[in-house]
């Protein structure tokens, strides 16, 4: 039988076979679990461009036309469809003659300044950089030998990953790598063999030059068209990844590989996207977003398009208390700037991590998510060790009530950014708090340092809500309880 040319080869040279039975075994890192907040970046030569319809026409983005989804990192599959809004903006401001490819030379990064990046990131409290290395438009954001079709080739002429990682590294961050494997509208040899060669050249050329600590693959979005792994090899990919790391147990990768054929999903985490989840999970998952509806800049967008900063640490914090971190989008622009209302939210997060960050990293989920203040303040809880904290939203002032909280006697109650006590009493099935003083920040945190609390959950007390989809409806999204 001859062996076809194109048809990617590998011999498993480690712990980890690709197979599901032995890329089931491997184990999330407890740093990704500490982590909690990350930063994504979705930055190349659609970043020239910038543009996208700032609102889906049906409000249901995975539905959504081509070429009508708010998506600006898509803008060259847009161009492919003549009647879609991305077309008709293209054609009047560019001309129906000017090609996504004349784009690159535009693509300059002229301002870009990968230490500010890290440092800037490293500041504002994330713990972890996801690059786009590959989206769907076969650009390619590294030094490859596999296509002129590159960053150091034509464009910034410099690599922006190797630049970008070494910094991430010197700040103390952890280095994610993202590709787009299972969808590509600009290769004619897609979704053939030649194609998927391609794709697993460029990520072991990844993985062997930048050695990520995350593999961050994506595939096409519309479930129904979700190729199986076998397709495209994934668990010859994950398997080179896994033991062509120098500590493959601190390694981890994403779960939009394709499913094997039986349903199940590979991949270390799970990844919704625009969307809260309802509970606690039993799987650690990330959540992806960006600050505004898009992840590649969208020039478009102004300040009402973004989500304000109580709202992202409202997010934040609901995602941690459900066993899951926030990867939070920053979309530079075609120079490598940050645009300010971009910075400025990502700054106030950064602030309020500042003060209760403890309440954030290395927590892992409490009995209970959610609670309620006695004014419908939203509450989420974490917990690390022998305490337990209370996120509380929506309250200002220096005295309020936790709803169905029983607080054992003798426990001590601080809040966190302050020496001054805090005075606590129960009544009934509530427990009512003094604050030194009333809070002015968008949130505080109060850290119960004894055993566990309980919270009630007796017939006809109230069951607190997840009112997270409020602000994903807000938004123009919804959300998905998966």
């Amino acid at each position: 039988m001859l062996q076809n040319k194109f048809l990617p080869t590998y011999e498993p040279t480690g712990k980890y076979l690709p197979t599901w039975e032995s890329l089931n075994e491997h184990t999330l890192p407890k740093w990704f679990m500490d982590a909690k907040f990350g930063i994504f970046i979705h930055w190349g030569p659609y970043s020239v461009p910038a543009w996208a319809p700032k609102k889906t026409a049906t409000g249901e983005y995975y539905n959504d036309q081509v070429g009508n989804h708010p998506y600006a990192e898509i803008y060259g599959y847009g161009m492919m469809y003549k009647d879609s809004a991305v077309w008709k903006h293209h054609k009047a401001t560019y001309g129906a003659g000017f090609q996504y490819e004349d784009f690159f030379p535009q693509f300059r990064a002229e301002n870009w300044d990968p230490g500010l990046w890290a440092e800037t990131f490293r500041k504002v409290g994330a713990k972890y950089v996801v690059l786009v290395t590959k989206h769907s438009d076969c650009y390619s954001m590294f030094d490859t030998k596999l296509t002129d079709r590159c960053c150091t080739k034509i464009g910034p002429m410099r690599d922006i990953t190797g630049e970008l990682t070494a910094e991430l590294r010197k700040q103390g961050l952890k280095s994610g790598l993202y590709y787009s494997t299972t969808f590509d509208w600009y290769s004619r040899n897609f979704p053939h063999v030649i194609y998927k060669e391609f794709t697993h050249g460029q990520i072991k050329e990844l993985v062997d030059q930048y050695h990520p600590d995350i593999l961050w693959s994506d595939d096409y979005w519309k479930p129904i068209e979700k190729s199986c792994s076998d397709t495209w090899g994934s668990k010859e990919l994950i398997s080179y990844f896994y033991n062509h790391s120098e500590h493959p147990e601190e390694v981890l990768v994403n779960d939009r590989w394709g499913c094997e054929k039986d349903g199940r999903q590979i991949g270390d985490f799970s990844t919704p996207e625009y969307t809260a989840l309802p509970t606690i999970q039993d799987f650690y998952w990330e959540t992806n977003r960006g600050i505004g509806r898009s992840f590649g800049y969208n020039q478009e967008e102004g300040d009402e398009d973004y989500a304000a900063a109580e709202d992202l640490i409202f997010m934040l914090a609901d995602i941690v208390s459900k066993n899951g971190n926030l990867l939070l989008n920053v979309g530079p622009r075609a120079d490598g700037t940050i645009h300010p209302l971009q910075l400025q939210r990502l700054e106030e997060i950064g602030s309020w991590l500042q003060v209760n960050g403890e309440a954030i990293y290395q927590t892992r989920p409490w009995i209970d998510a959610a609670g309620l203040t006695g004014a419908d303040g939203r509450v989420r809880f974490t917990q690390k060790g022998s305490a337990v904290y209370a996120n509380i939203f929506d309250t200002k002032t220096r005295d309020f009530t936790i709803r169905n909280l029983f607080v054992p006697s003798g426990t001590k109650v601080e809040l966190l950014g302050s020496d001054a006590p805090v005075v606590w009493e129960q009544q009934g099935a509530d427990t009512i708090f003094h604050l030194p003083a009333a809070q002015s920040a968008v949130s505080f945190v109060l850290k119960f340092n004894e055993e566990p609390l309980r919270l009630l959950r007796k017939p006809g007390l109230l069951v607190p809500e997840n009112r997270t989809g409020e602000i994903f409806r807000r938004m123009g999204y919804y959300s998905v309880n998966l």
